[in-house]
Order: structure tokens, then C-alpha cells, then sequence
């Protein structure tokens, strides 16, 4: 390999083609904000960001029984690999070990009592400053002292504090990422092109299709896709940002590469 070919970096898009992968990467993401600005903590603000990150995923959990759905979602992908371990074709070390994670990560979930995130919502501290949260500017230091003394204070116990609120959320993040990550991982990209900056390309729908993942080589150019789809089709159209920052359609051919994710 060149040593220019080493050094390309790549940006990678992700589009949900269902609501429960759409969920899952809504949930991915508050999770790597909330390691984020526990792991690069500060101060204060830093901390700030953490407690709201927290409450987004709790807003989250709340919405459906996302625990019931994403043990269906494991009992799924399970029942569709295990009749895989007969394929001589298939790395069966690599599948057992992948199924042994799943199992592991199904029962670390049914032995979360309650709904995800109950010990945060019972969390009297938390709750005084979730309550406050709603109101635009509401968690100022005179409308809660006590807060303001936390994020304030001693950082070692503040970090411990955010340790243990994170820590539990660890099963249910570990299933997130587990699942994600196989979805991901049951692809091959395919490169294709673009013609004047549009895509399009029917899907089979005796195939449920999960996710759209498009990669594209880092270059000064401001290009990025808008991505739509359906269980029948998908539609991408490269933009790019003009001098104003306002985006505009690109009309030229764009190769990139392409993964339709399928569990």
C-alpha cells in the first residue's frame, strides 16, 4: 500500500431503514456523548453536558418498552446465526463467539430489574435538576444551589458519582453496541457511482434491509449525502456547502461505497 493510500481518511453515513434501528443509533449516540464528556471531564460544563446526555436517554427509555424490544431484537439475530454454526463456508469460532455474546448480553438484560434507567429516575439529586431542566437557563446556580456546589466541588467525586450513573446503563449500552455492531459488520461495501450526483437503487423485499452505510474519502470539499429510503428503495443525492455555509445539489459523478446492512 502507498503511503498516500495509508494516510486517506474516510467519513462514514448511516441511515436507519425502521424505527428500531433508527432508536438504537439515536441511543448509540447519547451513549458516546455521555462517555465523551465523562472521559474528557474538565469541569464543571463538561459535567453539565453529561447530566443532560443522561437525561435525553431517559426521555428515550421512556418512550416505548425499549427493553422488551431489543431482547426481541437479540432472540432475532440469535435464531437467525445459530443455524449457521452447520455452514462449513462460515468462521464457526468466530459465530460461537458472537453468540456467546448475545446470550451473555440477553441475560445481563433480564436481570436489570425494573425499566431501563429506573435507579436514575429515582435518583433524588438527579430528579431536583431533571425537574429544573424543562425551563430554558433553569439550572443557574441560584436556582439550584446544591447542583452549583456539585459541579463546583471536589472533581474526584464528581467523577465518581457520573461512574456509577453510567455504569447503570452498562447492559443495556453494551446490548446497543453489540447489535449495532453486528448489523455493521453483515456487509460488504460495493463501490458505486453517483451519475450528476444522484443514486438510486431498488431493494429486494423478501430482504428487510436495516441500514444504509455510505463511505467517502475526507477532501476539502464540503460534499456530504442526503440519504432517503424504504424497504423498496433508496435514494441518495450528494450535496455540498457554498461559500454561504447553504447547501447546493452536486452535479458531478461521485464514486463511494456502499453496504446494505442486513441481520
Amino acid at each position: 500500500m502507498s503511503h498516500n493510500a495509508a494516510t486517506i481518511r474516510f467519513t462514514t453515513y448511516e441511515h436507519p431503514l425502521g424505527e428500531r434501528i433508527r432508536t438504537l443509533l439515536r441511543l448509540e449516540h447519547l451513549f458516546r456523548q455521555a462517555h465523551f464528556f465523562h472521559r474528557e471531564c474538565r469541569n464543571g460544563w463538561d459535567s453539565r453536558m453529561l447530566v443532560v446526555s443522561l437525561f435525553e436517554l431517559l426521555d428515550l427509555f421512556s418512550r416505548t418498552d425499549l427493553k422488551s424490544e431489543i431482547m426481541k431484537e437479540i432472540d432475532r439475530s440469535i435464531a437467525s446465526l445459530q443455524p449457521l454454526i452447520e455452514n462449513p463456508r462460515v468462521d464457526t469460532t468466530r459465530l460461537s463467539m458472537t453468540l456467546k455474546l448475545l446470550k451473555r448480553i440477553n441475560d445481563n438484560l433480564i436481570e436489570t430489574p425494573g425499566q431501563l434507567g429506573q435507579e436514575l429516575r429515582d435518583d433524588p439529586f438527579l430528579t431536583s435538576i431533571r425537574q429544573r431542566s424543562t425551563i430554558p437557563g433553569g439550572t443557574c446556580d441560584f436556582d439550584l444551589p446544591a447542583y452549583h456546589q456539585w459541579l463546583e466541588g471536589d472533581p474526584a467525586l464528581r467523577l465518581r458519582l457520573q461512574q456509577e450513573w453510567l455504569e447503570t446503563l452498562t447492559p443495556i449500552r453494551q446490548a446497543i453496541e453489540g447489535l449495532l455492531q453486528m448489523v455493521r459488520d453483515s456487509a460488504t461495501p460495493c463501490a458505486v457511482t453517483a451519475i450528476n450526483g444522484q443514486y438510486q437503487q431498488p431493494l429486494d423485499t423478501q430482504h428487510a434491509y436495516q441500514m444504509i452505510r455510505i463511505k467517502l474519502p475526507c477532501c476539502r470539499e464540503t460534499l456530504y449525502p442526503e440519504i432517503s429510503g424504504s424497504r423498496h428503495r433508496i435514494n441518495i443525492r450528494f450535496m455540498q456547502l457554498n461559500q454561504l455555509s447553504l447547501p447546493e445539489p452536486v452535479n458531478l459523478d461521485r464514486q463511494f461505497e456502499l453496504s446494505l446492512c442486513l441481520l
